[in-house]
């Protein structure tokens, strides 16, 4: 049986480096990221001119907007595109001529999405520390730009020597995170407001992109971004949605509202208030990320197992 589950392992661990390769050839986490550093840039440019604010925060905060956005995005087309790639080029006969079942090709190409996000996560999140940092007079620059001269001389040592330049960035990325995190020391309440926003990106990203694997198991990649795009719009509104009054949109509507609310995926809480972010809303920020963590894990593995019954019965001729 561990001789079974391992193989099951490596053959989905194998597709989703497949996957992550695809997505780092197409230039995903570089795009998203160069997405990300304009926005950095601007709120550069905010900060200086938001008279009678902390720049730092301001920094922060668009930053930390720009990578929830950003990693939503980058699941939704990922979600949309890298499955019907696979149908419309003919590749998944091949794939699925060896041992391999369909359920664990979604699965591959799920692990494969969410680890191209988390990569795209963890660089914004570096930029996000070191732009906050460069805004505040306490920090030096060469503390702040600490973490990127260490990693860049690592790398550099690393892609030269490998055959594929992109795999590396699994673990190049998450580094360059920890080191800046470390690196930039105390900046008060927006450590932990970076800190909880890459994590909570991440775990978002983990239901989007199952749910775009839902509706891309039977369907186009437009119609696949359109509705997976309405699912987010939901989702993110949904505690809004079960709180509708009775009296303003009739019963009517605010049965459908607390159905939806109840149906579709609670992303409210992978955007939570400032105070919860920050570590002040009296319970800890661990238990808080520890239970957003549960809650998406399961509601990805239940819509991965959705895909996969839909994917079974999907005719390919």
């Amino acid at each position: 049986m561990r001789g079974v589950a391992a193989s099951v392992v490596d053959r989905i661990l194998g597709l989703a480096q497949n996957t992550f390769r695809e997505a780092a050839r197409d230039r995903v986490p570089l795009a998203l990221f160069g997405a990300g550093l304009g926005i950095g840039v601007t709120s550069l440019l905010v900060a200086a001119m938001s008279l009678g604010r902390d720049r730092s925060e301001v920094v922060a905060v668009l930053t930390t907007a720009s990578l929830s956005l950003f990693s939503l995005i980058g699941a939704i087309v990922l979600g949309a595109t890298l499955l019907y790639k696979d149908l419309e080029r003919r590749t998944v006969f091949p794939i699925l001529a060896r041992p391999i079942r369909r359920g664990e090709l979604l699965i591959g190409k799920h692990v494969g999405i969410v680890a191209t996000i988390a990569t795209f996560a963890f660089l914004e999140g570096a930029l996000a520390l070191t732009l906050t940092a460069l805004s505040r007079d306490d920090v030096p620059m060469a503390r702040a730009l600490g973490g990127w001269g260490v990693v860049f001389l690592v790398s550099t040592a690393v892609l030269l020597r490998a055959r594929d330049r992109s795999t590396p960035l699994l673990v190049l990325a998450p580094l360059l995170f920890s080191l800046q995190f470390a690196l930039v020391g105390p900046l008060g309440d927006l450590r932990n407001l970076v800190l909880a926003s890459v994590v909570l990106a991440v775990l978002e990203a983990t239901i989007v992109a199952a749910v775009s694997l839902v509706f891309g198991a039977f369907s186009s990649p437009f119609l696949t971004a359109l509705c997976t795009t309405g699912i987010v719009l939901i989702g993110r509104n949904a505690d809004l949605l079960a709180k509708l009054p009775e009296r303003t949109f009739g019963p009517t509507l605010v049965a459908v509202g607390r159905g939806l609310a109840r149906v579709v995926p609670n992303l409210h809480i992978y955007v939570p208030p400032r105070v919860v972010l920050s570590g002040h809303a009296g319970g800890s920020l661990g238990g808080y990320l520890g239970e957003a963590a549960a809650y998406g894990l399961l509601y990805a593995i239940v819509l991965l197992v959705v895909s996969t019954l839909i994917f079974r019965r999907r005719d390919f001729a």
